[in-house]
């Protein structure tokens, strides 16, 4: 069943009257990370990202778009908190707060408190991601590449918030601040 069956069968559904777009007003889409079955996510003070899933651990370059490192071998919990909140990455000599399906929730807003993001769940675990400009009070259900609205989906701006993710379970989707 698509999205778009599902919101136009609830007729008290809020997402009746509006369409899966292509985010505007400044943020637009930016790279897709085709990396399934993410365990947790985490920004880097640069905005670098780390990324585990059941395959290994990862280092996501975000101006060249690639990956920079790759561990096959090295059991990512040695590095993870206690409290599944902080993992610590020796090569770069930081601690690094991580989000997902082990670890904290994403950065949501903003630092202005001029953006908000939030995973709303239309209907029997199909979710759209919302961003919303607290000034102007406008929302955005924006569409996803790649990525199923159905699992799981975590989503956070970055450490400088020129980026925001939204990652599920097959894949990452990174957005870019325009402006």
């Amino acid at each position: 069943m698509k999205i778009i069956d599902i919101i136009q069968t609830n007729n008290n559904n809020e997402f009746l009257h509006e369409e899966l777009i292509e985010l505007n007003e400044g943020w637009s889409f930016y790279a897709l990370l085709k990396l399934n079955s993410s365990i947790f996510v985490g920004w880097l003070i640069n905005d670098d990202l780390l990324i585990v899933n059941g395959d290994g651990i990862f280092l996501y370059d975000i101006e060249s778009k690639n990956i920079i490192m790759e561990d096959y071998e090295s059991n990512f919990k040695k590095n993870l908190s206690t409290d599944n909140l902080k993992y610590s990455l020796k090569e770069r000599d930081e601690n690094i707060d991580v989000f997902g399906l082990r670890g904290g929730g994403g950065n949501l807003l903003t630092i202005e408190n001029d953006w908000k993001l939030e995973i709303i769940n239309i209907h029997n675990n199909y979710k759209i991601p919302r961003l919303m400009n607290y000034k102007t009070r406008k929302s955005w259900f924006f569409e996803l590449h790649e990525i199923s609205y159905d699992g799981y989906m975590y989503c956070g701006f970055s450490k400088t918030q020129k980026y925001f993710l939204v990652m599920g379970d097959q894949g990452i989707n990174v957005f870019k601040r325009n402006f």
